[in-house]
Protein backbone atom coordinates (compact mmCIF):
# COMPACT_ATOMS: atom_id res chain seq x y z
CA UNK A 1 0.00 0.00 0.00
CA UNK A 2 1.15 3.67 -0.98
CA UNK A 3 4.05 4.76 -2.64
CA UNK A 4 6.82 3.08 -4.55
CA UNK A 5 9.30 5.99 -4.66
CA UNK A 6 12.58 5.28 -3.01
CA UNK A 7 13.66 6.84 0.24
CA UNK A 8 16.74 8.32 -1.58
CA UNK A 9 14.13 11.03 -3.93
CA UNK A 10 12.62 11.84 -0.53
CA UNK A 11 9.67 10.50 -1.48
CA UNK A 12 8.11 13.45 -1.25
CA UNK A 13 5.13 14.87 -3.10
CA UNK A 14 5.97 19.05 -3.88
CA UNK A 15 2.98 21.05 -3.49
CA UNK A 16 2.39 24.83 -2.94
CA UNK A 17 4.69 25.18 0.14
CA UNK A 18 8.80 25.23 -0.31
CA UNK A 19 10.33 22.26 1.21
CA UNK A 20 13.46 23.76 3.43
CA UNK A 21 15.08 21.81 6.07
CA UNK A 22 15.32 24.01 9.19
CA UNK A 23 18.96 23.85 11.13
CA UNK A 24 18.87 23.34 14.66
CA UNK A 25 22.02 23.26 17.29
CA UNK A 26 21.34 19.66 18.13
CA UNK A 27 18.87 17.06 16.68
CA UNK A 28 14.94 17.96 15.46
CA UNK A 29 11.83 18.06 17.62
CA UNK A 30 9.81 15.19 15.61
CA UNK A 31 5.85 14.76 16.61
CA UNK A 32 4.13 11.00 15.76
CA UNK A 33 0.81 10.32 15.40
CA UNK A 34 -0.30 7.17 17.20
CA UNK A 35 -2.62 4.68 15.87
CA UNK A 36 -2.04 3.25 12.39
CA UNK A 37 1.49 5.09 12.67
CA UNK A 38 3.63 3.82 15.64
CA UNK A 39 0.83 1.14 16.87
CA UNK A 40 -1.92 -0.94 15.02
CA UNK A 41 -4.68 -1.59 17.70
CA UNK A 42 -7.11 -2.67 15.34
CA UNK A 43 -7.64 -6.19 16.97
CA UNK A 44 -8.36 -4.59 20.19
CA UNK A 45 -10.36 -1.70 19.12
CA UNK A 46 -12.68 -4.29 17.06
CA UNK A 47 -13.21 -6.31 19.73
CA UNK A 48 -13.99 -3.81 22.32
CA UNK A 49 -16.05 -2.22 19.77
CA UNK A 50 -18.08 -5.37 18.97
CA UNK A 51 -18.32 -6.08 22.70
CA UNK A 52 -20.23 -2.23 23.11
CA UNK A 53 -22.29 -3.13 20.06
CA UNK A 54 -23.46 -6.34 22.19
CA UNK A 55 -24.06 -4.47 25.13
CA UNK A 56 -26.08 -1.16 23.73
CA UNK A 57 -27.38 -2.49 20.30
CA UNK A 58 -26.87 1.19 18.25
CA UNK A 59 -25.66 -0.84 15.22
CA UNK A 60 -22.33 0.23 15.15
CA UNK A 61 -20.31 -0.77 12.40
CA UNK A 62 -17.37 -2.13 13.26
CA UNK A 63 -15.68 -2.66 9.89
CA UNK A 64 -16.41 0.88 9.03
CA UNK A 65 -14.46 1.71 12.13
CA UNK A 66 -11.08 -0.43 11.81
CA UNK A 67 -11.51 1.06 8.43
CA UNK A 68 -11.29 4.80 9.62
CA UNK A 69 -8.79 4.12 12.42
CA UNK A 70 -7.84 7.92 13.67
CA UNK A 71 -10.75 10.15 14.29
CA UNK A 72 -11.79 10.80 18.16
CA UNK A 73 -13.58 8.09 19.97
CA UNK A 74 -16.33 10.46 20.66
CA UNK A 75 -16.90 11.89 17.10
CA UNK A 76 -16.86 7.91 15.95
CA UNK A 77 -19.83 6.52 18.16
CA UNK A 78 -21.77 9.91 17.25
CA UNK A 79 -22.31 8.38 14.14
CA UNK A 80 -24.65 5.79 15.75
CA UNK A 81 -24.88 6.97 19.32
CA UNK A 82 -27.31 9.69 20.46
CA UNK A 83 -25.64 12.83 21.48
CA UNK A 84 -26.67 12.52 25.17
CA UNK A 85 -25.48 8.45 25.59
CA UNK A 86 -22.32 9.76 23.49
CA UNK A 87 -20.01 9.98 26.60
CA UNK A 88 -21.35 6.98 28.43
CA UNK A 89 -20.95 4.74 25.67
CA UNK A 90 -17.52 6.42 25.18
CA UNK A 91 -16.56 5.18 29.27
CA UNK A 92 -17.37 2.05 28.58
CA UNK A 93 -15.85 1.34 25.14
CA UNK A 94 -12.88 2.18 27.04
CA UNK A 95 -13.49 -0.19 29.98
CA UNK A 96 -13.70 -3.44 27.61
CA UNK A 97 -10.38 -1.82 25.45
CA UNK A 98 -8.44 -1.71 28.51
CA UNK A 99 -9.16 -5.93 29.01
CA UNK A 100 -8.07 -6.38 25.24
CA UNK A 101 -6.83 -3.54 23.65
CA UNK A 102 -2.83 -3.34 25.33
CA UNK A 103 -2.49 -6.93 24.78
CA UNK A 104 -3.25 -7.03 21.08
CA UNK A 105 -1.12 -4.14 20.16
CA UNK A 106 1.56 -4.12 17.30
CA UNK A 107 4.63 -1.95 16.31
CA UNK A 108 3.54 -0.54 12.85
CA UNK A 109 6.39 -1.52 10.52
CA UNK A 110 9.86 0.37 11.07
CA UNK A 111 8.12 2.54 14.25
CA UNK A 112 10.86 1.44 16.37
CA UNK A 113 13.70 2.16 13.99
CA UNK A 114 11.89 5.47 13.44
CA UNK A 115 12.37 6.56 16.89
CA UNK A 116 15.50 5.46 17.24
CA UNK A 117 16.59 7.23 14.18
CA UNK A 118 15.32 10.40 15.82
CA UNK A 119 17.49 9.61 19.12
CA UNK A 120 20.35 8.65 17.19
CA UNK A 121 20.57 12.21 15.37
CA UNK A 122 19.79 14.05 18.85
CA UNK A 123 16.63 14.34 18.73
CA UNK A 124 13.54 14.24 20.82
CA UNK A 125 10.50 12.40 20.46
CA UNK A 126 6.68 13.64 21.08
CA UNK A 127 3.73 11.74 20.01
CA UNK A 128 0.47 13.48 19.81
CA UNK A 129 -2.85 11.73 19.66
CA UNK A 130 -6.47 11.77 19.27
CA UNK A 131 -6.50 8.99 21.61
CA UNK A 132 -7.42 8.46 25.67
CA UNK A 133 -3.79 9.47 26.84
CA UNK A 134 -3.44 6.42 29.60
CA UNK A 135 -4.26 3.74 26.62
CA UNK A 136 -1.63 6.07 24.24
CA UNK A 137 0.93 5.48 26.90
CA UNK A 138 0.01 1.80 27.40
CA UNK A 139 -0.21 1.21 23.57
CA UNK A 140 3.53 2.30 23.79
CA UNK A 141 4.80 0.68 26.26
CA UNK A 142 3.43 -2.76 24.88
CA UNK A 143 5.89 -1.72 21.82
CA UNK A 144 9.01 -0.68 23.60
CA UNK A 145 8.51 2.57 22.48
CA UNK A 146 9.55 5.64 25.14
CA UNK A 147 9.32 9.02 23.96
CA UNK A 148 9.77 12.03 25.70
CA UNK A 149 6.24 13.13 25.92
CA UNK A 150 2.73 12.17 24.98
CA UNK A 151 -0.51 14.29 24.38
CA UNK A 152 -3.86 12.61 23.66
CA UNK A 153 -6.81 14.20 23.22
CA UNK A 154 -5.95 16.34 19.91
CA UNK A 155 -7.06 15.77 16.45
CA UNK A 156 -6.59 17.63 13.23
CA UNK A 157 -5.31 21.54 14.18
CA UNK A 158 -5.51 21.33 17.98
CA UNK A 159 -2.37 19.05 18.01
CA UNK A 160 -0.69 22.31 17.32
CA UNK A 161 -0.17 23.55 20.72
CA UNK A 162 2.11 21.03 21.80
CA UNK A 163 4.14 20.68 18.68
CA UNK A 164 4.27 24.41 18.75
CA UNK A 165 5.35 24.38 22.54
CA UNK A 166 7.82 21.57 21.63
CA UNK A 167 8.83 23.54 19.01
CA UNK A 168 8.38 20.55 16.59
CA UNK A 169 10.35 20.49 13.18
CA UNK A 170 8.45 17.50 11.76
CA UNK A 171 5.30 15.70 12.55
CA UNK A 172 4.60 12.25 11.18
CA UNK A 173 1.07 10.63 10.27
CA UNK A 174 -0.86 8.94 8.56
CA UNK A 175 -4.61 10.84 7.71
CA UNK A 176 -4.86 13.62 5.87
CA UNK A 177 -5.75 15.39 9.64
CA UNK A 178 -2.44 15.07 10.28
CA UNK A 179 -1.23 17.29 7.48
CA UNK A 180 -3.54 19.89 8.97
CA UNK A 181 -2.10 19.29 12.36
CA UNK A 182 1.61 20.21 10.96
CA UNK A 183 0.41 23.27 9.21
CA UNK A 184 -1.13 24.86 12.55
CA UNK A 185 2.01 23.90 14.42
CA UNK A 186 4.03 25.15 11.88
CA UNK A 187 5.72 21.63 11.22
CA UNK A 188 7.12 19.84 7.98
CA UNK A 189 4.11 17.48 7.09
CA UNK A 190 5.19 13.86 6.88
CA UNK A 191 3.07 11.36 6.23
CA UNK A 192 2.97 7.70 5.79
CA UNK A 193 0.49 5.54 3.76
CA UNK A 194 -0.51 3.42 6.39
CA UNK A 195 -3.39 4.05 7.63
CA UNK A 196 -6.70 4.72 6.11
CA UNK A 197 -5.40 7.13 3.89
CA UNK A 198 -3.60 5.97 0.28
CA UNK A 199 -0.61 8.02 -0.75
CA UNK A 200 -2.56 9.73 -3.06
CA UNK A 201 -5.30 11.07 -0.94
CA UNK A 202 -2.01 12.53 1.26
CA UNK A 203 -0.62 14.03 -1.58
CA UNK A 204 -3.82 15.64 -2.36
CA UNK A 205 -4.13 16.93 1.38
CA UNK A 206 -1.12 18.64 0.94
CA UNK A 207 1.54 16.56 2.35
CA UNK A 208 5.08 17.72 2.03
CA UNK A 209 6.33 13.93 2.32
CA UNK A 210 4.65 11.05 1.21
CA UNK A 211 6.37 7.96 2.56
CA UNK A 212 5.40 4.48 2.60
CA UNK A 213 6.05 3.30 6.09
CA UNK A 214 7.89 4.65 8.77
CA UNK A 215 10.36 2.01 7.12
CA UNK A 216 11.48 4.40 4.85
CA UNK A 217 11.75 7.22 7.75
CA UNK A 218 15.41 6.65 8.71
CA UNK A 219 16.54 7.02 5.46
CA UNK A 220 14.64 10.11 4.85
CA UNK A 221 15.78 11.43 8.05
CA UNK A 222 19.28 10.86 7.24
CA UNK A 223 18.49 12.75 3.57
CA UNK A 224 16.38 15.80 5.57
CA UNK A 225 18.95 16.17 7.55
CA UNK A 226 22.25 16.16 5.34
CA UNK A 227 20.26 18.82 2.90
CA UNK A 228 19.83 21.17 6.14
CA UNK A 229 23.77 20.89 6.38
CA UNK A 230 24.68 22.12 3.10
CA UNK A 231 21.48 24.77 3.46
CA UNK A 232 23.48 25.57 6.03
CA UNK A 233 26.74 26.02 4.40
CA UNK A 234 25.02 27.72 1.86
CA UNK A 235 23.95 30.59 4.34
CA UNK A 236 27.35 30.95 5.88
CA UNK A 237 29.06 31.39 2.32
CA UNK A 238 26.51 34.24 1.34
CA UNK A 239 27.07 35.68 4.70
CA UNK A 240 30.17 35.99 3.69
Amino acid sequence: MGESRRPSQLARVARERQYAPVVHGGGPVVGFDLDMTLIDQRAGIASAMASLESEIGAGIDVQWVIDNVGPPLEAVLARWVPPDHVEGAASRYRELFEAVGVATTRAMPGAVDAVEAVRTVGGKVIVVTAKYEPHAWAGLRAVDVAPDAVFGWRFGPAKADALLAHRAEIYVGDHPADVLAARAGDALAVTVATGPASAEELADAGADVVLRSLEDFPAWLDDYRRAAARQAVGHRRSAW
